[in-house]
């Protein structure tokens, strides 16, 4: 008996609470699709709108973590120009890793706050203001159902991807470097993890990577990267060939990116020939100090091809920081700054401003603008 009326408390609890979400807003999640293949990029979209319009009202939405999936913010944009009508479109991408029926889950809370609470927020000082009293409703939302297929064969790539291949010369010196760059681009999942070639057998090897760009869309993250190797050996040796096997969700036809294999000739240089024979010892041991000059040469020369392609590397991340210094800086209002920062991917390092923004922005917060502005510019120097 007491169970069952234990059940039936619950039973009640849980209509209220979902009458009172529908009184207070209307709700929606979706996705593009209902079905899609391991790592194949899906976009979801959650609405909310007030209906409720006695006090200013705020939604937040949290997705709950799984190692099933990769999940994240794409996009939220907030309307609320009429008074007391909130209206709120979160865009997620998600990227399936296992394949199965997947259940998405979400936190779901509605954020309520008089006008009167708003306005005893403000004070002269603005260091000194005071949080806004809200009164929050968590509500339960249905997950969202996925049907995750299993691809016929393992890839290295989802989506659809082009690789092409830079080499200057196929010939070298032992005391030379040889550099080769690849760059991939395209659209879809990729690991960052990934790299082109691990080692050679009997071969020196640096290498670096380096961002062009890389962007998140709802067909998947947008990149432009480029691979960056510096080669230095003794004798003769391979460059493997490269054989990337991708799906594309697009075509819907699996495909093969490669490079070609080179066979890299590595000369011998014969200090003995620089001798000469009939020179006295003293003239030979004048000789050595030029080869040992010539040695350091060749090192430098080594060195040089390695930091080339170093400095080329940092001068795309110089330029791109410069870009965005020169956006923040140009910012004049909290919503501008707001939305640079968040369509850069850089809330996570500039949480706390970024919230301090939002509150500026939808909460009415009296925060110091400047001194926010300043801190995150000091940041992206």
């Amino acid at each position: 008996m007491k169970k069952s009326l234990g059940k039936i408390i619950l039973i009640l609890l849980v209509l209220f609470t979902y009458s009172q979400a529908k009184d207070l807003a209307s709700y929606s999640l979706s996705a593009d699709k209902k079905t899609v293949y391991e790592k194949e990029a899906l976009c979801i979209t959650f609405d909310a709108l007030q209906k409720d319009h006695t006090d200013n009202m705020m939604f937040l939405l949290k997705p709950i973590k799984s190692n099933d999936y990769k999940i994240i913010l794409l996009n939220k944009k907030i309307n609320d120009k009429k008074y007391h009508t909130s209206h709120t479109t979160f865009t997620y991408l998600l990227f399936p890793l296992v394949a199965k029926k997947l259940s998405i889950n979400f936190d779901f809370t509605i954020q309520t706050a008089s006008d009167k609470a708003i306005a005893h927020s403000y004070v002269d000082d603005h260091d000194d203001s005071i949080a806004i009293q809200t009164y929050n409703t968590k509500i339960d939302i249905k997950p969202l159902h996925v049907e995750v297929k299993k691809l016929n064969r393992d890839v290295d790539l989802v989506g659809d991807f082009h690789l092409s291949e830079r080499i200057h010369q196929t010939q070298i010196n032992q005391y030379e470097s040889l550099d080769i760059i690849y760059t991939l681009e395209g659209e879809g999942y990729e690991d960052k993890n990934f790299q082109p070639i691990k080692n050679i057998k009997n071969v020196t090897m640096f290498s670096e990577t380096n961002d062009i760009y890389s962007n998140l869309t709802k067909k998947g993250n947008k990149i432009k990267r480029e691979y960056i190797y510096a080669f230095s050996a003794k004798e003769d040796f391979s460059i493997p060939k490269l054989h990337l096997e991708a799906y594309s969700p697009t075509t819907k036809e699996y495909y093969t990116l490669s490079t070609p294999e080179h066979k890299i000739k590595v000369q011998k240089v014969d200090i003995s020939k620089l001798l000469d024979n009939e020179e006295s010892p003293i003239s030979k041991e004048f000789i050595q100090i030029d080869k040992i000059k010539q040695f350091f040469i060749y090192i430098l020369i080594f060195i040089s091809g390695y930091f080339s392609a170093k400095f080329q590397t940092l001068r795309f991340k110089k330029r791109k920081k410069s870009k965005e210094y020169l956006n923040i800086k140009n910012t004049h209002k909290a919503k501008e700054l707001l939305f640079i920062i968040i369509n850069t991917h850089k809330e996570i390092q500039f949480a706390q401003e970024v919230k301090m923004l939002e509150d500026i922005v939808y909460n009415k917060k009296m925060h110091d603008f400047n001194k926010i502005k300043s801190k995150i510019l000091k940041g992206v120097k």
